[in-house]
Protein backbone atom coordinates (compact mmCIF):
# COMPACT_ATOMS: atom_id res chain seq x y z
CA UNK A 1 0.00 0.00 0.00
CA UNK A 2 1.29 3.44 -0.88
CA UNK A 3 0.37 6.32 1.45
CA UNK A 4 -0.16 9.45 -0.66
CA UNK A 5 -1.75 11.54 2.08
CA UNK A 6 1.55 13.26 2.93
CA UNK A 7 2.06 14.25 -0.71
CA UNK A 8 -1.29 16.03 -0.81
CA UNK A 9 -0.86 17.46 2.68
CA UNK A 10 2.54 18.94 1.77
CA UNK A 11 0.96 20.70 -1.22
CA UNK A 12 -2.02 21.98 0.80
CA UNK A 13 -4.58 19.95 -1.13
CA UNK A 14 -6.33 18.11 1.70
CA UNK A 15 -9.08 20.73 1.74
CA UNK A 16 -10.16 19.64 -1.73
CA UNK A 17 -10.78 16.13 -0.47
CA UNK A 18 -12.93 17.54 2.33
CA UNK A 19 -15.05 19.26 -0.32
CA UNK A 20 -15.57 15.94 -2.10
CA UNK A 21 -16.73 14.38 1.15
CA UNK A 22 -19.10 17.24 1.94
CA UNK A 23 -22.87 17.10 2.21
CA UNK A 24 -24.90 15.56 -0.58
CA UNK A 25 -28.47 16.73 -0.88
CA UNK A 26 -30.06 13.64 -2.41
CA UNK A 27 -33.67 14.78 -1.94
CA UNK A 28 -32.90 18.15 -3.52
CA UNK A 29 -31.21 16.52 -6.50
CA UNK A 30 -34.05 14.02 -6.86
CA UNK A 31 -36.63 16.83 -6.86
CA UNK A 32 -34.61 18.82 -9.38
CA UNK A 33 -34.39 15.95 -11.88
CA UNK A 34 -37.98 14.87 -11.29
CA UNK A 35 -39.18 18.30 -12.47
CA UNK A 36 -36.81 18.78 -15.39
CA UNK A 37 -37.76 19.38 -19.01
CA UNK A 38 -35.54 19.25 -22.07
CA UNK A 39 -35.99 22.47 -24.07
CA UNK A 40 -34.77 22.14 -27.68
CA UNK A 41 -34.61 24.46 -30.69
CA UNK A 42 -37.93 22.99 -31.83
CA UNK A 43 -39.50 23.89 -28.46
CA UNK A 44 -38.05 27.41 -28.66
CA UNK A 45 -39.50 27.86 -32.15
CA UNK A 46 -42.94 26.65 -31.01
CA UNK A 47 -42.82 28.96 -27.98
CA UNK A 48 -41.91 31.91 -30.21
CA UNK A 49 -44.59 31.11 -32.81
CA UNK A 50 -47.26 30.75 -30.11
CA UNK A 51 -46.30 34.13 -28.67
CA UNK A 52 -46.47 35.76 -32.13
CA UNK A 53 -49.85 34.09 -32.75
CA UNK A 54 -51.28 35.74 -29.62
CA UNK A 55 -51.07 39.12 -31.33
CA UNK A 56 -49.64 38.77 -34.85
CA UNK A 57 -50.03 42.43 -35.71
CA UNK A 58 -47.88 43.65 -32.80
CA UNK A 59 -45.62 40.64 -32.21
CA UNK A 60 -44.44 39.71 -35.71
CA UNK A 61 -40.74 40.44 -36.26
CA UNK A 62 -39.93 41.02 -32.59
CA UNK A 63 -37.09 39.23 -30.82
CA UNK A 64 -37.62 36.65 -28.11
CA UNK A 65 -36.57 39.20 -25.51
CA UNK A 66 -38.99 41.80 -26.83
CA UNK A 67 -41.76 39.21 -26.50
CA UNK A 68 -40.82 38.49 -22.87
CA UNK A 69 -39.23 35.11 -23.65
CA UNK A 70 -35.86 33.94 -22.43
CA UNK A 71 -33.05 33.92 -24.96
CA UNK A 72 -32.29 30.55 -26.48
CA UNK A 73 -28.89 29.55 -27.85
CA UNK A 74 -28.68 25.80 -27.25
CA UNK A 75 -30.58 22.82 -25.87
CA UNK A 76 -31.31 23.30 -22.18
CA UNK A 77 -32.39 21.20 -19.25
CA UNK A 78 -34.86 23.38 -17.36
CA UNK A 79 -36.04 22.70 -13.86
CA UNK A 80 -36.95 24.40 -10.64
CA UNK A 81 -36.34 23.65 -7.03
CA UNK A 82 -36.97 25.49 -3.77
CA UNK A 83 -38.32 28.48 -5.71
CA UNK A 84 -35.34 28.86 -8.04
CA UNK A 85 -35.25 28.30 -11.77
CA UNK A 86 -32.36 26.10 -12.85
CA UNK A 87 -31.02 25.90 -16.40
CA UNK A 88 -28.31 23.45 -17.37
CA UNK A 89 -26.59 23.63 -20.76
CA UNK A 90 -23.61 21.93 -22.30
CA UNK A 91 -21.61 25.15 -22.17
Amino acid sequence: MFNVKNLFQDQGWLGYFDILNGPVYTKLVKDLWKRCDIFTQEDADKEYNNKVAENPENNRGKSRTELGLREFTETEIRSGCTGYEVTITQT
